[in-house]
């Protein structure tokens, strides 16, 4: 496991159940947050984002339902991170500030691949165009 997956692990592992509640009833601001995302140098950021939103909502509204309860928490705080503009990698940093958010974001796919197709599959969505 790299460390940048044990940092989203430890990160998921942190959420509890009020921060759940907080960010589903800030879940519009994350969805616009992540429609204005303009991440220089990271093209697919954006869609992955909102892709991890979709599923938390989701879960979260019986939608669906997980066999992967580690997913759920670990995508809230790739959600949460990416929204931050200021996080390992400042967001303002030109060519980098976003490289920080992708591996994150990244992270949330590797950890959880099988998941998310499974996800991807139950609402006729294209894994492999979203990954």
């Amino acid at each position: 496991m790299t460390s940048i997956q044990e940092f989203v692990v430890q990160g998921g592992q942190a959420i509890t159940a009020g921060e759940v509640d907080t960010f589903r009833r800030q879940l519009a601001l994350y969805k616009l947050k992540a429609e204005t995302l303009e991440a220089a140098g990271q093209s697919r950021l954006r869609e992955r984002t909102a892709f991890l939103l979709r599923f938390v909502e989701d879960v979260l509204d019986d939608e669906y339902v997980t066999s992967d309860f580690a997913a759920l928490p670990e995508a809230i705080f790739a959600v949460r991170y990416v929204a931050k503009g200021v996080d390992i990698i400042p967001d303002s940093v030109p060519g980098l500030g976003y490289s920080d958010d992708a591996a994150v974001v990244n992270a949330v796919f590797t950890g959880h691949e099988a998941e998310l197709a499974a996800y991807c599959a139950k609402t006729g969505l294209d894994f492999n165009e979203i990954a």
